[in-house]
């Protein structure tokens, strides 16, 4: 039992100030004790003498079981025999830090600090200690200090500039990480929501006018710009950024963008027309396409005489595998198989997506695949149990396939999840009629007939 406390003694003291745990794991007998004594007065923290030992072994035990007091009790023993033993303070700041009494955890940590210098272990408690604590302006200073060892600590830094809004400070250090690392989505999340919550929008204006300057050869940089200067309303600066964008390729496709809401703008409807099918070629991202669309349907809307182009257009991003509800919402009651289509692509990339499978079931339902439906309403069922309208579909495709039993249970419990929606309501009192007649039910079917009656009463 010595040898095995001695072992994790020795691996403890290894890991925390570098001494050599592999000799231990080797000479795993009666001569540990005195190699343990050597390498630990090595490192100048005195005899560790029995009373120091068996206690310090006692805290260890202690924390490894939750005991987090009895582990202070026993280092408190520890710090009686060896006052300015780093790792008894060490232990003393993680035990308070675990019993959330900060105080005493800062004042060990910065103890053990004061023996060890800008060790890693050390700050990386000290952090977890000031973060926890919200102590903002100290955890800054710690993360930066572990961002020597660290990059990501980069991405706290943002997060914590963030939280005492020092917003220059977050995207300093977001860019430098993405310089080291690549981009990523939670960054470009993280720099959406600075943007966002700050209601001075010069913050991201001079943000994205830098990163130009800094890449004047990047098209995503002048599209960003372009976007910015579209969200605020501002033509002009758009307009201007646009035609920097073709003095530096005059065959930008990604240009169409800003040039088709110009044209638009001054009611040359020919003009826009084609610039959205060019902006629609270009590789704007997802979201700028889907902006593209929705004002090209639109512009047909109130020029009929485009809808061909509009059709020819739409038909070429589905054949690229350009996928969007704008695209289902155009062909929707035009032509049900490519919006069935559409739709069931978008899912295969996004399958959690609500909206895009509850209009694909509606459209299942029209198109007489009720089995579809009922596929597509199960799986969405467990991702989305409360939904209503999940077992309404459900209870009409149960419905038509003569299945009235299974649509009775459908309905019902969609009921349950119903709550202030009087035109849902109808539909469900409706299909339970059809559900009850079909079961031979007579007195049900005509019970849930007169409560839709009442609801049409009811202004």
């Amino acid at each position: 039992m010595v040898n095995k406390n001695l072992h994790s003694l020795f691996l403890f003291f290894g890991f925390f100030f570098g001494t050599v745990a592999g000799s231990i794991a080797q000479n795993n007998n009666t001569d540990s004790l005195a190699i343990a004594k050597q390498e630990v007065n090595r490192d100048n923290l005195g005899n560790v003498n029995d009373v120091f030992q068996e206690n310090f072994f006692q805290a260890l035990a202690q924390r490894g079981i939750e005991n987090y007091d009895k582990a202070v009790l026993a280092l408190q023993k520890c710090q009686d025999l060896q006052p300015s033993n780093s790792a008894v303070l060490f232990e003393l700041g993680k035990n308070y830090k675990s019993l959330e009494e900060f105080t005493n955890a800062e004042k060990y940590l910065l103890k053990a600090l004061s023996n060890k210098k800008e060790n890693k272990d050390i700050l990386t408690e000290l952090y977890d200690v000031y973060y926890l604590t919200q102590n903002y302006p100290k955890a800054i200073e710690i993360a930066a200090k572990l961002s020597k060892y660290n990059i990501d600590y980069y991405e706290d830094l943002a997060n914590l500039y963030v939280r005492t809004q020092n917003y220059n400070k977050a995207l300093q250090a977001l860019d430098y990480i993405d310089a080291e690392d690549g981009q990523s989505d939670y960054r470009d999340a993280l720099r959406a929501k600075i943007f966002n919550e700050n209601p001075d929008k010069s913050l991201e204006e001079e943000y994205l006018e830098n990163k130009l300057t800094q890449a004047p050869t990047e098209i995503d940089s002048y599209l960003a710009l372009i976007y910015f200067y579209a969200n605020q309303h501002e033509s002009k600066k758009m307009y201007q950024v646009t035609e920097d964008l073709l003095k530096v390729y005059p065959n930008s496709k990604e240009a169409h963008y800003a040039l088709y809401k110009k044209y638009l703008a001054k009611n040359n409807t020919e003009a826009a027309v084609n610039s959205i099918q060019i902006a629609l070629e270009s590789d704007i991202n997802t979201s700028l396409k889907k902006e593209v669309i929705s004002d090209f349907v639109r512009l047909v809307n109130k020029n009929p005489a485009y809808e061909e182009q509009l059709i020819k257009t739409l038909d070429k991003q589905l054949e690229k595998g350009k996928n969007n509800s704008e695209l289902a919402n155009f062909y929707k009651g035009k032509d049900n198989t490519k919006a069935i289509a559409n739709l069931e692509a978008v899912l295969k990339e996004k399958p959690t997506d609500f909206a895009a499978a509850k209009d694909l079931m509606l459209l299942y339902l029209d198109e007489k695949q009720p089995q579809k439906t009922i596929d597509l309403a199960e799986e969405f069922m467990a991702i989305y149990p409360s939904q209503p309208l999940i077992y309404l579909v459900t209870g009409v495709a149960e419905n038509t396939l003569e299945n009235y039993k299974e649509a009775e249970e459908m309905l019902l419990m969609g009921l349950d999840f119903l709550i202030d929606n009087p035109q849902m309501e109808s539909d469900f009192y409706k299909q339970l009629s059809v559900a009850y007649q079909g079961l031979g039910n007579a007195s049900e079917a005509e019970k849930f007939i007169k409560k839709l009656d009442q609801l049409k009463k009811i202004p």
